[in-house]
């Protein structure tokens, strides 16, 4: 393992996250990908049982925020942190002191492994960073009910809904309700809502109709860590999804509206804005 992370197999890639209202790109993830081809699940668990869990995160995380100089100014960069990395003094004071100046412009999401036994830390940890303009985001909301805990005890400025509430929401009333007590938990605490995994354009239509602010997903693009992909990204009009597809849209509509017999969205979010060529 220590060989592996000093070689430097290790790359990221960037996906895209899209606003479903007007269909402009709002940030991206970097994800560590590498080069064994093993997912990058089981080279963490498998650093964190050598004890060598922290310094990978912390490569990865210093590999992430070196493309800072290759995004336009108003796009994010959203990057995954353990709580016991973001607990660390010297993480903190590192970000400040190296990247203070992107602070503005980085979502640190905040992922668990195990569980999270001192949120005061973790919050004091956080403190200093996001007085300085940095974000922070819940991933996996709605997969559980520690995530749950997550989003009460930190204040997310983004809940990320996990991917498996979205298989099939333009035809299932149950997860389009989640998804909207989601949304309106949200609305309560002044955060929005990105929702992972989008892989149809009647999920990604039915979100933009639910009130959600932004997706990602391979519908819209799959990571990668070809620049030349990335320069296309900043320039593309997305208009909420890979294809501008008005009839996804009505079919979504028509589903949701059929199978509920009420109107669609919570109150005080904005549809998706989709158009058609």
């Amino acid at each position: 393992m220590s060989e592996a992370i000093s070689s430097g197999g290790v790359r990221v890639a960037l996906q895209p996250i899209v606003g479903l209202p007007d269909g402009q790109i709002a940030g991206v993830e970097a994800l560590a990908r590498f080069d064994d081809g093993r997912g990058p699940d089981v080279w963490f668990r498998e650093a964190r049982v050598t004890g060598q869990g922290i310094e990978l995160e912390r490569m990865t995380f210093a590999m992430a925020l070196a493309h800072f100089h290759d995004m336009p100014e108003g796009v994010y960069l959203s990057v995954n942190a353990s709580p016991e990395l973001v607990s660390d003094p010297s993480f903190g004071a590192e970000l400040i002191k190296v990247h203070g100046t992107h602070l503005s412009r980085l979502v640190i999401e905040i992922t668990e492994h195990e569980s999270i036994s001192d949120y005061t830390a973790v919050n004091e940890a956080l403190r200093p960073l996001r007085e300085m303009g940095c974000r922070v985001a819940v991933d996996d909301a709605g997969a559980g009910y520690a995530s749950l805990i997550h989003v009460l005890e930190l204040l997310p400025d983004i809940i990320k809904i996990d991917k498996e509430l979205l298989a099939g929401l333009d035809k299932d009333r149950a997860r389009r309700s989640l998804v909207t007590a989601l949304v309106l938990l949200a609305l309560d605490l002044g955060a929005t809502v990105t929702a992972e995994g989008v892989e149809t354009a009647e999920e990604l239509a039915v979100l933009g109709l639910l009130g959600v602010d932004c997706a990602q997903g391979y519908f819209l693009a799959r990571p990668t860590a070809d620049v030349e992909q990335w320069l296309g990204w900043w320039t593309r009009e997305w208009n909420g999804g890979r294809h501008q597809d008005e009839s996804a849209t009505r079919r979504a509509a028509l589903n949701v509206r059929d199978s509920s017999n009420r109107g669609v969205g919570p109150p005080g979010r904005r549809g998706t804005n989709y158009r058609a060529n």
